[in-house]
Formats: structure tokens, sequence, C-alpha cells
């Protein structure tokens, strides 16, 4: 919830630095609600162990394609594809994508549960779940673009938004818990893409 090597002066709180994103203001909240919910039940019945997990964002098999409903790498990976099959020779990116994100595959995220669900009484409150590293967005297209098989080039329109210029989260208390991903970007990415050719077959 805050940005990688911040001051977190609550202890084993989460806190907000800044202001939310608008775009994703009231997801957010409800987040947040639902973890300090959490907590609370903690705190007031010693008999119950709830722990919040907080994953960066994430993407891989079963996501959604469909350009109005999908996130940012399905979406590459479906524009990069269809641009391969009609030829398209260049390929517009929103911003200057320089923009970075972190991403990481939902399978890693399903091991880390199967990792962290008996060690329960270990986990912190509140535990970010991540990479530690990002990548622009212009390394994302360029990523995918090898793994569809795409060799088209790439313009910016510097009229559309860019978002946030980092989203990164800490994953200092992830390390000392023992997990790290085990999937590269270009591995999730073949095996997110595999899954969405299946789906065009």
């Amino acid at each position: 919830m805050y940005p990688r090597n911040a001051q977190n002066p609550l202890k084993e709180q989460m806190i907000l630095q800044g202001e939310l994103e608008p775009t994703n203001e009231g997801y957010a909240i409800a987040k947040i609600g639902v973890a300090k919910l959490c907590e609370y039940i903690c705190k007031s019945n010693s008999a119950r162990n709830y722990k919040t997990i907080i994953p960066c964002n994430l993407y891989g098999k079963y996501d959604k394609y469909d350009p109005a409903h999908s996130h940012m790498i399905p979406a590459v990976i479906k524009k990069l594809d269809d641009a391969k099959n009609s030829n398209q020779a260049v390929i517009s990116i929103w911003g200057d994508g320089t923009a970075r994100r972190e991403f990481m595959s939902a399978s890693d995220l399903a091991d880390f549960i199967f990792y962290a669900v008996d060690k329960t009484e270990l986990l912190p409150q509140y535990m970010n779940v991540g990479l530690g590293y990002d990548y622009s967005i212009l390394d994302y297209y360029k990523e995918i673009s090898e793994v569809v098989g795409y060799d088209g080039e790439f313009n910016f329109d510097t009229s559309k938004p860019v978002g946030m210029k980092q989203k990164l989260v800490d994953i200092s208390k992830l390390e000392s818990f023992g997990w790290r991903h085990n999937l590269s970007l270009r591995e999730g990415l073949i095996e997110a893409y595999q899954f969405y050719k299946l789906g065009q077959s």
C-alpha cells in the first residue's frame, strides 16, 4: 500500500501516502475498509486469525481479454495479436510509455497462498505480495510483441492520460516470510498468451 523504501510510522498498519488514484478510488476505499475490519475483528476476538494479502497488479490465465473489460496486459496481448493477424504496421501506446507498473502472474499468487496457508500465525496483519520491481509500459509492449510475434512499430499518443508514474509495492515483509515468485515476465506472458489463443480456436 505504500511505495518501496517509504517510512511506515504505523507499525503493522496500512498507510496511505498522498491521494488515492481517482480512477479507482472507490475500489481502493472498499479494499481498505475490508482490511481494517479484519484487523478490528482479530483484535476483539482472539479466536479469529484474519490476515490481509495485498497483491500487486496481476495477469494470467482466465483473464478478461475483452477490450471493454480487460486490464493492461490482457488488453495489450489481444491488441498486438490482432495487429499481427491484420498486418498492422504501427501500434499506438497511450502516453509516453514511461509510466512503470508491477505485474505478477496470478499463478504465482496462487503459489503464495498455498505456501502461506499453513503459516498464517507467522503472517503479519498485512502482507504485500509482488515482485519488488517493475517495468515501463513500453517494456511490456516490447516483451508482449516478442511473445505474440508482432514485428511492427510503436508510436506514442501523448494526448492520452499517463496515469500514476509508478505503482510498486514494498516486499520487505514478503522476503522475510521466505517466499519469492517463480515465473519470469516472459514465462508468465507465454502462459497467458497460450491461454488466450486456446480461447480463439
